[in-house]
Protein backbone atom coordinates (compact mmCIF):
# COMPACT_ATOMS: atom_id res chain seq x y z
CA UNK A 1 0.00 0.00 0.00
CA UNK A 2 1.23 3.47 -0.90
CA UNK A 3 -1.32 5.91 0.50
CA UNK A 4 -0.68 9.19 2.23
CA UNK A 5 -2.90 11.10 4.62
CA UNK A 6 -3.74 13.74 2.02
CA UNK A 7 -5.11 11.03 -0.31
CA UNK A 8 -7.35 9.71 2.46
CA UNK A 9 -8.66 13.24 2.95
CA UNK A 10 -9.24 13.63 -0.80
CA UNK A 11 -11.00 10.26 -1.12
CA UNK A 12 -13.60 10.88 1.56
CA UNK A 13 -13.84 14.68 1.62
CA UNK A 14 -12.52 14.75 5.16
CA UNK A 15 -11.11 17.63 7.23
CA UNK A 16 -7.64 17.46 8.74
CA UNK A 17 -7.80 18.19 12.46
CA UNK A 18 -4.15 17.49 13.20
CA UNK A 19 -1.12 15.58 11.93
CA UNK A 20 1.03 15.50 8.82
CA UNK A 21 -1.01 14.98 5.61
CA UNK A 22 2.13 13.64 3.94
CA UNK A 23 2.38 10.74 6.41
CA UNK A 24 2.37 7.28 4.86
CA UNK A 25 -0.31 4.75 5.78
CA UNK A 26 0.56 1.06 5.74
CA UNK A 27 -2.85 -0.50 6.33
CA UNK A 28 -6.33 -0.06 7.80
CA UNK A 29 -7.87 -1.57 10.91
CA UNK A 30 -11.25 -1.43 12.67
CA UNK A 31 -10.20 -3.23 15.89
CA UNK A 32 -7.78 -1.30 18.12
CA UNK A 33 -6.52 -4.58 19.58
CA UNK A 34 -5.20 -5.61 16.15
CA UNK A 35 -3.56 -2.32 15.17
CA UNK A 36 -0.01 -2.54 13.80
CA UNK A 37 2.45 0.35 13.52
CA UNK A 38 1.54 2.53 10.55
CA UNK A 39 -2.10 1.44 10.38
CA UNK A 40 -4.97 3.89 10.08
CA UNK A 41 -7.76 3.23 12.60
CA UNK A 42 -11.43 3.42 11.59
CA UNK A 43 -13.81 3.71 14.58
CA UNK A 44 -17.48 2.77 14.31
CA UNK A 45 -20.28 3.59 16.69
CA UNK A 46 -22.16 0.34 17.38
CA UNK A 47 -25.06 -0.73 19.54
CA UNK A 48 -22.87 -1.80 22.44
CA UNK A 49 -19.76 0.34 22.17
CA UNK A 50 -18.20 3.26 20.34
CA UNK A 51 -14.92 2.79 18.51
CA UNK A 52 -14.03 6.44 19.19
CA UNK A 53 -13.27 5.38 22.77
CA UNK A 54 -10.35 3.33 21.46
CA UNK A 55 -8.59 5.92 19.29
CA UNK A 56 -6.03 6.56 22.03
CA UNK A 57 -5.42 2.82 22.35
CA UNK A 58 -4.79 2.58 18.60
CA UNK A 59 -2.41 5.55 18.79
CA UNK A 60 -0.55 3.87 21.63
CA UNK A 61 0.07 0.84 19.42
CA UNK A 62 1.65 2.95 16.71
CA UNK A 63 -1.33 3.78 14.49
CA UNK A 64 -0.58 6.52 11.98
CA UNK A 65 -3.98 8.12 12.45
CA UNK A 66 -7.72 7.76 12.71
CA UNK A 67 -11.03 8.98 11.37
CA UNK A 68 -13.33 10.76 13.78
CA UNK A 69 -17.01 11.18 12.99
CA UNK A 70 -18.36 14.71 13.08
CA UNK A 71 -20.14 15.38 16.36
CA UNK A 72 -18.34 12.62 18.25
CA UNK A 73 -16.27 13.66 21.23
CA UNK A 74 -12.85 12.03 21.31
CA UNK A 75 -10.44 13.13 24.02
CA UNK A 76 -7.22 12.63 22.08
CA UNK A 77 -3.98 12.05 23.96
CA UNK A 78 -1.79 11.15 20.97
CA UNK A 79 1.08 13.41 19.89
CA UNK A 80 0.68 16.11 17.23
CA UNK A 81 1.97 13.85 14.41
CA UNK A 82 -0.98 11.50 14.81
CA UNK A 83 -3.37 12.05 11.88
CA UNK A 84 -6.89 12.89 12.88
CA UNK A 85 -9.34 13.28 9.99
CA UNK A 86 -12.92 14.36 10.61
CA UNK A 87 -15.59 12.84 8.33
CA UNK A 88 -19.38 12.96 8.24
CA UNK A 89 -19.72 9.20 8.66
CA UNK A 90 -16.89 6.73 9.27
CA UNK A 91 -18.55 3.86 7.39
CA UNK A 92 -19.20 6.01 4.34
CA UNK A 93 -15.62 7.30 4.54
CA UNK A 94 -14.27 3.73 4.55
CA UNK A 95 -16.35 2.89 1.49
CA UNK A 96 -15.31 6.05 -0.35
CA UNK A 97 -11.67 5.34 0.46
CA UNK A 98 -11.94 1.74 -0.82
CA UNK A 99 -13.59 2.93 -4.05
CA UNK A 100 -10.81 5.50 -4.50
CA UNK A 101 -8.13 2.86 -3.90
CA UNK A 102 -9.82 0.37 -6.26
CA UNK A 103 -9.42 2.90 -9.09
CA UNK A 104 -5.66 2.42 -8.94
CA UNK A 105 -5.83 -1.16 -10.15
CA UNK A 106 -6.46 -2.58 -13.60
CA UNK A 107 -7.55 -6.08 -12.64
CA UNK A 108 -10.41 -8.55 -12.98
CA UNK A 109 -12.88 -8.48 -10.11
CA UNK A 110 -15.27 -11.39 -9.51
CA UNK A 111 -18.28 -10.77 -7.27
CA UNK A 112 -20.03 -13.75 -5.67
CA UNK A 113 -23.40 -13.82 -3.98
CA UNK A 114 -26.14 -16.35 -3.24
CA UNK A 115 -28.31 -17.62 -0.41
CA UNK A 116 -25.90 -20.44 0.46
CA UNK A 117 -22.57 -21.77 -0.71
CA UNK A 118 -21.05 -18.40 -1.58
CA UNK A 119 -18.09 -18.69 0.83
CA UNK A 120 -17.15 -22.16 -0.41
CA UNK A 121 -17.61 -20.98 -4.01
CA UNK A 122 -15.36 -18.00 -3.28
CA UNK A 123 -12.69 -20.29 -1.85
CA UNK A 124 -12.93 -22.67 -4.81
CA UNK A 125 -12.77 -19.84 -7.36
CA UNK A 126 -9.71 -18.37 -5.65
CA UNK A 127 -8.10 -21.82 -5.52
CA UNK A 128 -8.74 -22.56 -9.19
CA UNK A 129 -7.53 -19.14 -10.36
CA UNK A 130 -4.45 -19.21 -8.13
CA UNK A 131 -3.02 -21.87 -10.43
CA UNK A 132 -2.57 -19.21 -13.10
CA UNK A 133 -2.92 -15.80 -11.48
CA UNK A 134 -2.03 -13.76 -8.38
CA UNK A 135 -5.33 -13.65 -6.50
CA UNK A 136 -6.73 -11.61 -3.61
CA UNK A 137 -9.81 -13.12 -1.99
CA UNK A 138 -12.22 -12.17 0.75
CA UNK A 139 -10.85 -13.33 4.09
CA UNK A 140 -13.24 -15.27 6.32
CA UNK A 141 -16.65 -13.60 6.32
CA UNK A 142 -15.56 -10.05 5.40
CA UNK A 143 -18.35 -9.86 2.82
CA UNK A 144 -20.44 -6.89 3.95
CA UNK A 145 -20.38 -3.09 3.76
CA UNK A 146 -17.39 -3.04 6.14
CA UNK A 147 -15.58 -6.23 5.20
CA UNK A 148 -15.53 -5.79 1.43
CA UNK A 149 -13.91 -2.32 1.55
CA UNK A 150 -11.29 -3.63 3.98
CA UNK A 151 -10.54 -6.49 1.58
CA UNK A 152 -10.12 -4.08 -1.33
CA UNK A 153 -7.74 -1.98 0.75
CA UNK A 154 -5.56 -5.10 0.87
CA UNK A 155 -4.92 -4.99 -2.88
CA UNK A 156 -1.29 -4.85 -3.98
CA UNK A 157 0.38 -4.32 -7.35
CA UNK A 158 1.01 -8.05 -7.79
CA UNK A 159 -2.69 -8.94 -7.73
CA UNK A 160 -4.25 -9.75 -11.09
CA UNK A 161 -7.66 -10.91 -9.84
CA UNK A 162 -9.83 -10.12 -6.81
CA UNK A 163 -12.41 -12.71 -5.75
CA UNK A 164 -14.94 -10.97 -3.52
CA UNK A 165 -17.86 -12.45 -1.62
CA UNK A 166 -20.89 -10.16 -1.42
CA UNK A 167 -23.36 -10.72 1.39
CA UNK A 168 -26.52 -8.76 1.97
CA UNK A 169 -29.47 -8.46 4.32
CA UNK A 170 -31.42 -5.68 2.56
CA UNK A 171 -32.14 -4.26 -0.89
CA UNK A 172 -29.46 -1.96 -2.23
CA UNK A 173 -26.56 -3.46 -0.29
CA UNK A 174 -25.13 -5.48 -3.19
CA UNK A 175 -25.39 -2.41 -5.42
CA UNK A 176 -23.31 -0.49 -2.88
CA UNK A 177 -20.69 -3.25 -2.80
CA UNK A 178 -20.55 -3.33 -6.60
CA UNK A 179 -20.05 0.42 -6.81
CA UNK A 180 -17.01 0.02 -4.55
CA UNK A 181 -15.54 -3.14 -6.11
CA UNK A 182 -16.55 -2.68 -9.79
CA UNK A 183 -16.79 -6.39 -10.71
CA UNK A 184 -16.74 -7.56 -14.33
CA UNK A 185 -17.81 -11.15 -13.57
CA UNK A 186 -20.76 -11.97 -11.28
CA UNK A 187 -21.49 -15.39 -9.76
CA UNK A 188 -24.83 -16.27 -8.14
CA UNK A 189 -24.92 -19.68 -6.44
CA UNK A 190 -28.67 -19.93 -5.73
CA UNK A 191 -31.78 -18.13 -4.50
CA UNK A 192 -33.05 -19.44 -1.17
CA UNK A 193 -34.79 -18.35 2.01
CA UNK A 194 -31.78 -17.03 3.94
CA UNK A 195 -32.67 -13.55 5.33
CA UNK A 196 -36.32 -13.93 4.35
CA UNK A 197 -37.27 -12.39 7.70
CA UNK A 198 -35.48 -9.20 6.62
CA UNK A 199 -36.55 -9.09 2.97
CA UNK A 200 -40.08 -10.46 3.27
CA UNK A 201 -40.32 -12.88 0.35
CA UNK A 202 -38.31 -15.16 -1.92
CA UNK A 203 -39.06 -12.79 -4.79
CA UNK A 204 -37.51 -9.90 -2.86
CA UNK A 205 -34.44 -12.02 -2.16
CA UNK A 206 -34.10 -12.80 -5.87
CA UNK A 207 -34.32 -9.11 -6.76
CA UNK A 208 -31.68 -8.24 -4.15
CA UNK A 209 -29.28 -10.88 -5.50
CA UNK A 210 -29.98 -9.71 -9.06
CA UNK A 211 -28.46 -6.35 -8.19
CA UNK A 212 -25.10 -7.94 -9.01
CA UNK A 213 -26.21 -8.58 -12.59
CA UNK A 214 -27.91 -5.20 -12.82
CA UNK A 215 -24.56 -3.62 -12.05
CA UNK A 216 -22.68 -5.75 -14.59
CA UNK A 217 -25.07 -4.84 -17.40
CA UNK A 218 -24.49 -5.88 -20.99
CA UNK A 219 -20.72 -5.56 -20.69
CA UNK A 220 -20.33 -8.06 -17.85
CA UNK A 221 -20.27 -11.84 -17.61
CA UNK A 222 -22.72 -13.72 -15.38
CA UNK A 223 -22.07 -17.20 -13.95
CA UNK A 224 -25.34 -18.77 -12.77
CA UNK A 225 -26.44 -22.06 -11.26
CA UNK A 226 -28.44 -23.70 -14.04
CA UNK A 227 -30.10 -26.07 -11.56
CA UNK A 228 -31.87 -23.17 -9.81
CA UNK A 229 -35.20 -22.31 -11.55
CA UNK A 230 -35.20 -18.75 -10.23
CA UNK A 231 -31.76 -18.11 -11.68
CA UNK A 232 -32.92 -19.47 -15.04
CA UNK A 233 -35.66 -16.85 -14.99
CA UNK A 234 -33.17 -14.14 -14.07
CA UNK A 235 -30.94 -15.29 -16.92
CA UNK A 236 -33.72 -14.54 -19.43
CA UNK A 237 -33.68 -10.89 -18.39
CA UNK A 238 -29.90 -10.43 -18.32
CA UNK A 239 -28.57 -8.58 -21.39
CA UNK A 240 -24.93 -9.63 -21.06
CA UNK A 241 -23.02 -12.86 -21.65
CA UNK A 242 -24.01 -15.63 -19.24
CA UNK A 243 -22.66 -19.10 -18.49
CA UNK A 244 -24.79 -21.70 -16.74
CA UNK A 245 -23.29 -24.50 -14.66
CA UNK A 246 -25.03 -27.50 -13.16
CA UNK A 247 -25.92 -31.18 -13.26
CA UNK A 248 -29.18 -30.98 -15.20
CA UNK A 249 -28.27 -28.32 -17.71
CA UNK A 250 -25.45 -25.91 -18.25
CA UNK A 251 -22.64 -24.70 -20.45
CA UNK A 252 -20.34 -26.29 -17.88
CA UNK A 253 -22.01 -29.55 -16.92
CA UNK A 254 -21.34 -32.08 -14.17
CA UNK A 255 -21.69 -35.52 -15.77
CA UNK A 256 -20.70 -38.08 -13.18
CA UNK A 257 -20.32 -37.84 -9.41
CA UNK A 258 -18.90 -40.42 -7.03
CA UNK A 259 -18.27 -40.21 -3.31
CA UNK A 260 -15.14 -42.03 -2.12
CA UNK A 261 -14.90 -41.66 1.61
CA UNK A 262 -14.74 -37.97 2.39
CA UNK A 263 -13.84 -36.85 -1.14
CA UNK A 264 -16.02 -36.18 -4.16
CA UNK A 265 -14.88 -37.02 -7.68
CA UNK A 266 -16.75 -35.74 -10.70
CA UNK A 267 -16.47 -35.38 -14.46
CA UNK A 268 -17.11 -32.07 -16.24
CA UNK A 269 -17.90 -31.18 -19.84
CA UNK A 270 -16.93 -27.68 -21.01
CA UNK A 271 -18.40 -25.60 -23.87
CA UNK A 272 -15.50 -26.50 -26.16
CA UNK A 273 -16.49 -30.20 -25.69
CA UNK A 274 -13.38 -30.98 -23.61
CA UNK A 275 -13.94 -33.16 -20.53
CA UNK A 276 -11.99 -33.94 -17.38
CA UNK A 277 -12.15 -35.54 -13.94
CA UNK A 278 -11.92 -33.33 -10.87
CA UNK A 279 -11.63 -33.81 -7.12
CA UNK A 280 -13.49 -31.59 -4.67
CA UNK A 281 -11.76 -30.76 -1.37
CA UNK A 282 -15.16 -31.05 0.36
CA UNK A 283 -17.71 -33.87 0.35
CA UNK A 284 -21.20 -33.74 -1.10
CA UNK A 285 -23.20 -32.84 -4.18
CA UNK A 286 -23.58 -29.18 -3.17
CA UNK A 287 -19.83 -28.71 -2.77
CA UNK A 288 -19.39 -30.11 -6.28
CA UNK A 289 -21.96 -27.58 -7.53
CA UNK A 290 -19.83 -24.85 -5.96
CA UNK A 291 -16.79 -26.37 -7.67
CA UNK A 292 -18.61 -26.23 -11.03
CA UNK A 293 -19.06 -22.48 -10.53
CA UNK A 294 -15.32 -22.16 -9.90
CA UNK A 295 -14.46 -24.19 -12.99
CA UNK A 296 -16.78 -22.01 -15.05
CA UNK A 297 -14.82 -18.94 -13.98
CA UNK A 298 -11.57 -20.78 -14.71
CA UNK A 299 -12.82 -21.61 -18.19
CA UNK A 300 -13.86 -17.99 -18.83
CA UNK A 301 -10.38 -16.83 -17.81
CA UNK A 302 -8.75 -19.41 -20.09
CA UNK A 303 -7.07 -21.73 -17.61
CA UNK A 304 -6.02 -25.15 -18.86
CA UNK A 305 -7.71 -28.34 -17.70
CA UNK A 306 -4.60 -29.25 -15.69
CA UNK A 307 -4.45 -25.83 -14.03
CA UNK A 308 -8.09 -26.09 -13.00
CA UNK A 309 -7.64 -29.62 -11.66
CA UNK A 310 -4.61 -28.67 -9.59
CA UNK A 311 -6.12 -25.39 -8.43
CA UNK A 312 -9.37 -26.95 -7.22
CA UNK A 313 -7.57 -29.67 -5.25
CA UNK A 314 -5.37 -27.07 -3.54
CA UNK A 315 -8.25 -24.75 -2.56
CA UNK A 316 -8.19 -23.64 1.06
CA UNK A 317 -11.70 -23.67 2.50
CA UNK A 318 -13.03 -21.81 5.52
CA UNK A 319 -13.29 -23.30 8.98
CA UNK A 320 -16.76 -24.48 9.91
CA UNK A 321 -17.81 -25.21 6.32
CA UNK A 322 -18.35 -28.97 5.96
CA UNK A 323 -14.95 -29.48 7.57
CA UNK A 324 -14.41 -33.16 8.36
CA UNK A 325 -12.32 -33.59 11.50
CA UNK A 326 -11.00 -37.07 10.84
CA UNK A 327 -11.17 -39.58 13.62
CA UNK A 328 -10.48 -37.34 16.56
CA UNK A 329 -11.41 -40.21 18.83
CA UNK A 330 -14.70 -42.03 19.22
CA UNK A 331 -16.17 -40.70 15.95
CA UNK A 332 -15.68 -38.24 13.07
CA UNK A 333 -17.06 -34.72 13.30
CA UNK A 334 -18.38 -32.73 10.34
CA UNK A 335 -18.01 -29.12 11.46
CA UNK A 336 -20.54 -27.08 9.47
CA UNK A 337 -21.25 -24.62 12.25
CA UNK A 338 -20.62 -21.32 10.46
CA UNK A 339 -24.28 -20.73 9.61
CA UNK A 340 -27.52 -22.45 8.62
CA UNK A 341 -30.60 -22.03 6.48
CA UNK A 342 -33.02 -24.69 5.16
CA UNK A 343 -31.11 -25.32 1.93
CA UNK A 344 -27.70 -25.62 3.59
CA UNK A 345 -29.04 -27.88 6.36
CA UNK A 346 -30.55 -30.24 3.79
CA UNK A 347 -27.27 -30.23 1.88
CA UNK A 348 -25.31 -31.05 5.04
CA UNK A 349 -27.71 -33.86 5.99
CA UNK A 350 -27.23 -35.37 2.53
CA UNK A 351 -23.46 -35.30 3.03
CA UNK A 352 -23.84 -36.90 6.46
CA UNK A 353 -25.97 -39.74 5.06
CA UNK A 354 -23.56 -40.27 2.14
CA UNK A 355 -20.59 -40.57 4.49
CA UNK A 356 -22.05 -42.73 7.24
CA UNK A 357 -25.55 -43.93 6.40
CA UNK A 358 -27.20 -45.13 9.59
CA UNK A 359 -24.00 -44.71 11.60
CA UNK A 360 -24.58 -40.99 11.94
CA UNK A 361 -25.74 -38.31 14.37
CA UNK A 362 -27.00 -34.87 13.32
CA UNK A 363 -26.68 -32.14 15.95
CA UNK A 364 -28.80 -29.24 14.70
CA UNK A 365 -29.37 -25.82 16.26
CA UNK A 366 -32.09 -23.30 15.45
CA UNK A 367 -32.19 -21.73 11.98
CA UNK A 368 -32.68 -18.01 12.51
CA UNK A 369 -33.95 -15.08 10.39
CA UNK A 370 -36.73 -17.13 8.77
CA UNK A 371 -39.58 -14.91 9.92
CA UNK A 372 -43.11 -16.29 9.63
CA UNK A 373 -41.80 -19.37 7.81
CA UNK A 374 -39.58 -20.44 10.73
CA UNK A 375 -41.81 -23.14 12.24
CA UNK A 376 -42.72 -24.61 8.86
CA UNK A 377 -39.06 -24.68 7.80
CA UNK A 378 -38.01 -26.48 10.98
CA UNK A 379 -40.79 -29.05 10.52
CA UNK A 380 -39.63 -29.68 6.95
CA UNK A 381 -36.06 -30.26 8.14
CA UNK A 382 -37.38 -32.79 10.64
CA UNK A 383 -39.09 -34.81 7.91
CA UNK A 384 -36.04 -34.45 5.65
CA UNK A 385 -33.77 -35.74 8.43
CA UNK A 386 -36.01 -38.75 9.00
CA UNK A 387 -36.17 -39.52 5.28
CA UNK A 388 -32.41 -39.12 4.79
CA UNK A 389 -31.54 -42.36 6.57
CA UNK A 390 -29.32 -40.90 9.31
CA UNK A 391 -28.99 -42.65 12.67
CA UNK A 392 -30.35 -40.12 15.13
CA UNK A 393 -30.94 -36.42 15.71
CA UNK A 394 -29.92 -34.12 18.58
CA UNK A 395 -31.37 -30.60 18.52
CA UNK A 396 -30.50 -27.39 20.39
CA UNK A 397 -33.02 -24.58 20.83
CA UNK A 398 -36.77 -24.16 20.85
CA UNK A 399 -37.23 -23.89 17.08
CA UNK A 400 -35.09 -26.97 16.53
CA UNK A 401 -37.22 -28.79 19.10
CA UNK A 402 -40.02 -28.71 16.52
CA UNK A 403 -37.56 -30.31 14.07
CA UNK A 404 -37.01 -33.11 16.57
CA UNK A 405 -40.75 -33.59 17.16
CA UNK A 406 -41.44 -33.81 13.43
CA UNK A 407 -38.55 -36.24 12.89
CA UNK A 408 -39.82 -38.41 15.78
CA UNK A 409 -43.25 -38.61 14.15
CA UNK A 410 -41.54 -40.23 11.13
CA UNK A 411 -39.68 -42.74 13.27
CA UNK A 412 -36.27 -41.12 13.78
CA UNK A 413 -34.58 -41.40 17.20
CA UNK A 414 -34.36 -37.84 18.56
CA UNK A 415 -32.97 -35.97 21.58
CA UNK A 416 -34.32 -32.41 21.87
CA UNK A 417 -32.15 -30.17 24.09
CA UNK A 418 -32.28 -26.58 25.26
CA UNK A 419 -28.58 -25.86 25.77
CA UNK A 420 -25.15 -26.81 24.46
CA UNK A 421 -24.37 -28.48 27.77
CA UNK A 422 -27.49 -30.63 27.58
CA UNK A 423 -26.63 -31.64 24.03
CA UNK A 424 -23.05 -32.54 25.01
CA UNK A 425 -24.38 -34.75 27.80
CA UNK A 426 -26.61 -36.57 25.29
CA UNK A 427 -23.75 -36.97 22.81
CA UNK A 428 -21.47 -38.40 25.48
CA UNK A 429 -24.16 -40.91 26.46
CA UNK A 430 -24.40 -42.31 22.92
CA UNK A 431 -22.51 -45.48 22.08
CA UNK A 432 -20.48 -44.56 19.00
CA UNK A 433 -17.31 -45.83 17.34
CA UNK A 434 -14.68 -44.52 14.86
CA UNK A 435 -16.87 -45.48 11.88
CA UNK A 436 -19.57 -43.01 12.90
CA UNK A 437 -19.99 -39.44 11.62
CA UNK A 438 -21.50 -36.54 13.56
CA UNK A 439 -22.72 -33.36 11.84
CA UNK A 440 -22.87 -30.17 13.94
CA UNK A 441 -24.74 -27.25 12.36
CA UNK A 442 -26.87 -24.23 13.25
CA UNK A 443 -27.30 -20.54 12.64
CA UNK A 444 -24.48 -18.18 13.60
CA UNK A 445 -26.39 -16.92 16.60
CA UNK A 446 -26.63 -20.44 18.06
CA UNK A 447 -22.81 -20.69 18.46
CA UNK A 448 -22.83 -24.41 17.65
CA UNK A 449 -19.04 -24.28 17.25
CA UNK A 450 -18.90 -24.46 21.05
CA UNK A 451 -20.12 -28.06 20.82
CA UNK A 452 -17.40 -28.93 18.30
CA UNK A 453 -14.76 -27.25 20.44
CA UNK A 454 -15.89 -29.09 23.56
CA UNK A 455 -15.86 -32.47 21.78
CA UNK A 456 -12.42 -31.89 20.33
CA UNK A 457 -11.07 -30.80 23.70
CA UNK A 458 -12.58 -33.84 25.40
CA UNK A 459 -10.96 -36.18 22.90
CA UNK A 460 -7.63 -34.36 23.21
CA UNK A 461 -7.75 -34.65 26.99
CA UNK A 462 -8.70 -38.30 26.73
CA UNK A 463 -5.87 -38.99 24.28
Amino acid sequence: MDLKGKEVIEACGGRLLQGNPGAEIKGFCIDSRLVKPGDFFIPFKGENTDGHLFINSAAGKGAAGSFVQAGMQAELKADKDFLLIEVKDTLLALQQLAAYYRERFDLTVIGITGSSGKTTTKDFIAGVLSSGYKVLKTTGNLNNEIGLPLTILGLEEEHQIAVLEMGMSARGEITTLCEIARPQIGVITNIGTAHIELLGSIEAIAEAKKELLDYLGSGGVAVLNGDDPRLLEIRKRYPGKAYLYGYNQGDIKGLLLSQRGEKSFFRVRFPDKSEGWFESPLPGRESVSNALAALTVGYILKLTLKQMQEGLMSSETAKGRLQVLDRIGRFNIIDDTYNANPASVQAALRVLAELGGGKTVAVLGDMLELGADALKAHHEIGKFAADSGIGCLVTVGELARSTAEEARSFGLEVYPCSTHEEALAVINSLVLNPDWYMLVKGSRGMKMEKIVQALVEEEGAGG
